[in-house]
């Protein structure tokens, strides 16, 4: 009984994506009670919650129950919440922060916070999320343009000409007198940066007065490090604990400069939404225990072993992303700079499956023994989608521990892409 009211209360607070089909699992597949047997390498799109977390979960919901759920309560919690990511991300400890459901709804708040004759400059909807554009545009007078970050065939485009791309979108942009709202993604489904943070601090420093410049980093695969210099070159920040972080889907958090103002009406009180976002909390403080090298040892170890299987096996081909390069944001490489997120095309006959076929494998995958989980397809060119085989933050905390503990992961993942190799 018990165990059902922090179940419901994690799928409240959101909207209908949250909902329970007849299988009992969500949009994305997962359920609000702990599923350990799952081989889960989907944090591109969602993970199951763990029994720990679990647990963790439902002592907060007992304590929200005690003091009746009130306004009180409410306040407390997300006044503590807010003050620990300030802390462990290193933030000023008077850098506002706004909670909300989801990244779409991070979106719709920054779009609100402009003018209607805003031109909005911003990633395909393939690369970042497929109701962006619709929560941006609101009915409004602003005007929406998309730049591709890959050509027809499914091939990266050059940075130089995504950056050359949105710089004259903008200069077309002021030429008219409009105000400018540019995205930039840091990093998208397939885990790419575009444009690049030197082109998006050039075009900030150019326009200040007229350009808004908003990170997509929903994906939260990013370093302190990095986190804080998006934040001193003035930009908005939208991260999501449910993506690397492992937390239970809608639960996200827009990081503020401080010369753009919020409404604090905007955060009416959200019980589910607290309680995610303290499960995204706890993720992100056992991960921030672990060193940099600790990291990275376990990044690169695993992507040698999963790119390695993938080139010599018939049935894969790997999806080409370009390297991570923040040049002009940081100075010194950390472990964001390592991918960890692994999407790749399925063949047949050496040809790239339909998306349609694509989707068919992925939806059996969490039926098959052993039950498997991995990042939802991602249409990538013509009639072609890729699936991903992602790290998150709580499979690197693991694997961090020993050996042991990385091998185990790494042998996970491999019979993760077995299995699909034999549903394909």
């Amino acid at each position: 009984m018990q165990q059902n009211k922090t179940a419901q209360l994690l799928i409240s607070g959101g909207d209908e994506r949250l909902a329970l089909n007849t299988q009992g699992v969500n949009k994305y597949g997962c359920r609000p009670t702990p599923d350990d047997e799952v081989l889960a390498f989907s944090s591109s799109t969602a993970t199951p919650i763990s029994s720990s977390r679990f647990s963790m979960a439902d002592n907060l919901r007992m304590r929200f129950e005690q003091e009746n759920f009130s306004v009180a309560i409410h306040e407390q919690e997300i006044t503590r919440q807010k003050s620990a990511w300030r802390e462990l991300i290193g933030l000023d400890n008077e850098t506002p922060l706004i909670f909300s459901p989801s990244g779409t709804d991070l979106h719709r708040l920054v779009s609100n916070s402009v003018n209607d004759n805003t031109l909005i400059i911003m990633p395909e909807s393939n690369e970042t999320g497929s109701g962006v554009a619709a929560a941006l545009a609101q009915e409004r007078g602003v005007n929406i343009v998309a730049f591709s970050l890959r050509f027809a065939n499914g091939l990266p485009r050059p940075i130089s000409d995504i950056d050359n791309e949105v710089t004259s979108l903008i200069e077309k942009g002021i030429s008219e007198n409009r105000d400018i709202l540019l995205i930039i993604v840091d990093q998208s489904k397939t885990g790419m940066i575009a444009p690049s943070s030197h082109c998006a601090i050039t075009l900030k420093n150019t326009f200040e007065k007229h350009l808004t410049v908003l990170v997509d980093a929903c994906q939260f695969r990013l370093s302190a490090t990095t986190l804080n210099a998006y934040s001193k070159q003035n930009f908005i920040v939208a991260l999501t604990g449910s993506k690397f972080l492992t937390a239970p889907s809608f639960s996200a958090m827009l990081i503020l400069p401080p010369t753009i103002k919020f409404s604090a009406e905007l955060e009416k009180p959200n019980f589910g939404l607290l309680l995610r976002m303290e499960i995204a909390l706890q993720e992100y403080r056992a991960f921030s225990f672990l060193t940099a090298a600790q990291i990275q040892l376990v990044i690169l170890t695993f992507a040698e072993a999963v790119q390695t299987y993938l080139k010599k096996s018939p049935h894969f081909d790997l999806l080409e992303v370009p390297d991570l390069n923040r040049d002009g944001l940081v100075q010194n490489s950390d472990w964001d700079d390592l991918p960890t997120i692994f999407p790749f095309f399925l063949l047949r006959h050496q040809k790239p499956l339909s998306p349609v076929e694509t989707f068919a494998v992925y939806q059996k995958l969490p039926q098959q023994n052993p039950r498997c989980q991995i990042g939802q397809p991602v249409f990538c060119g013509n009639e072609k989608s890729a699936l991903r085989l992602c790290l998150s933050a709580p499979l690197i905390v693991n694997a961090a521990q020993s050996e042991a503990h990385l091998d185990d992961c790494i042998e996970k993942a491999l019979r993760v892409l077995k299995t699909i190799e034999t549903v394909k």
